[in-house]
């Protein structure tokens, strides 16, 4: 068996390199016959004005592609795209039931056999009122510049757009819009032209193959403006409840951010908002306010904020006014005007001869933290000679704090004796 296969071993080989060839010539000479899909064949609609001069709009329920075999040789069939495919839908034959067949052809290769995949080429057609709807086009942007600009709202021409169609359809639009790309690089103003989108209330993409648009191809000019930091004033106003005291009034920031024309950006130093009314709160106020709506006064024109959302922190710590008696010792009053002439024994009420009794009223919190170190005493006795006297004593306290009541000390002047 081995002399047999292994006999004239070159010449078998040749005669089946041989054959080979010859079945590649046979098979580029037939050039057989194939079958190849093509789906998602856009269709061309005809006659269709025959229904729009009806005042009625038509749209395709289910979508207006189709999918076809096409059959043929394979040196033909292996060249076509499903843009070499022509699907038409002559609408003048729409039947009772809604439906229009779709007659798909091979311009280039009419020879070609096509045959519809399932019921594909048979398109459902939905008749509706014809409705319009005008929309303002919303400019957006993508992108971001560099440091010390802003990108501003883009204004597009036309700015309004008519849509017309299907009601069905129409009444999907929610937006008409266009979109337009900022890089890094841009420091001056960007114009372009773009498409115009439309948009359902999802921001969805709404089909307009069955829609009228007075114009898709839109011009849009964006302002790149220059930014400048500025402060914000902001204060309260009002009278808070009787027994409570505004202790203090804090907000952040303190500095905001807006953009434009330098020469406009030189018109404004600072962003001035509305005071804000306190009358009769009663406790801690906490609120968030809104800088664009509550401005004292407006921006230079070509002035905007980079945050039309920013918002001014604001705290206002109100506190109950509350009273409370406080023994100070006599050592700690002060006597302002003493002359070294005389000496000086003070004593309180009640000839107490080691503290006076005050009255003080104010903040709560600073009340529980009262110490000697907290004020100042002093009773003037610069006018007074030899004798004794019941004299006001003047309490100085931090913040928040005073007496409640007029506070006396007994004091007895006497003339230093002499040696």
């Amino acid at each position: 068996m081995r002399e047999r296969l292994t006999h004239n071993f070159g010449l078998k080989l040749l005669s089946l390199a041989l054959a080979i060839l010859v079945w590649i010539v046979v098979l580029s000479i037939e050039d057989p016959v194939y079958t190849r899909e093509f789906s998602d064949i856009s269709v061309t609609e005809v006659n269709g004005d025959q229904i729009t001069e009806a005042g009625k709009a038509y749209s395709y329920v289910g979508g207006n592609t189709v999918s076809v075999k096409v059959k043929g040789k394979t040196s033909v069939v292996n060249r076509l795209s499903k843009d070499d495919l022509l699907a038409v839908a002559d609408l003048s034959t729409l039947s009772i039931t809604g439906a229009v067949m779709v007659d798909v052809s091979c311009p280039k290769y009419p020879s070609l056999e096509i045959t519809p995949i399932g019921s594909s080429t048979a398109l459902k057609v939905e008749i509706e009122d014809l409705v319009e709807k005008s929309l303002n086009v919303k400019v957006n942007t993508n992108g971001k510049v560099s440091e010390g600009y802003y990108i501003g709202q883009g204004v597009a021409t036309p700015n309004m757009v008519t849509v017309s169609g299907p009601e069905s359809v129409v009444n999907k639009i929610n937006e008409a819009s266009v979109n337009v790309s900022i890089g890094s690089g841009n420091t001056t103003d960007v114009t372009t032209n773009t498409t115009l989108k439309l948009l359902d209330q999802s921001g969805d993409e709404v089909s307009s193959s069955t829609l009228n648009i007075s114009q898709t191809d839109i011009s849009v000019t964006v302002p790149i403006y220059e930014t400048k930091t500025v402060p914000v004033d902001f204060g309260v106003t009002g009278q808070v409840a009787h027994g409570y005291k505004m202790v203090s009034a804090a907000y952040e920031p303190k500095e905001v951010t807006v953009a434009g024309r330098k020469e406009n950006l030189d018109k404004i130093s600072q962003v001035t908002l509305k005071d804000y009314d306190i009358s009769g709160k009663n406790s801690k106020v906490e609120d968030s306010i809104s800088i664009v709506q509550n401005l004292a006064e407006q921006l230079p024109d070509g002035v905007v904020f980079t945050d039309k959302e920013a918002t001014v922190a604001l705290v206002v710590d109100i506190q109950q006014i509350t009273e409370t008696s406080f023994e100070l010792p006599l050592s700690k009053i002060s006597l302002k005007g003493s002359n070294t002439a005389y000496t000086y024994q003070k004593s309180g009420p009640g000839s107490s001869d080691k503290a006076v009794t005050l009255k003080v009223k104010g903040i709560s919190s600073e009340i529980n933290s009262l110490t000697t170190d907290n004020l100042t005493a002093l009773i003037d006795v610069s006018n007074y000679g030899e004798g004794e006297y019941d004299l006001p004593l003047t309490v100085i306290f931090d913040d928040n704090l005073e007496l409640a009541a007029d506070a006396y000390v007994h004091v007895e002047i006497s003339k230093t004796s002499d040696e």
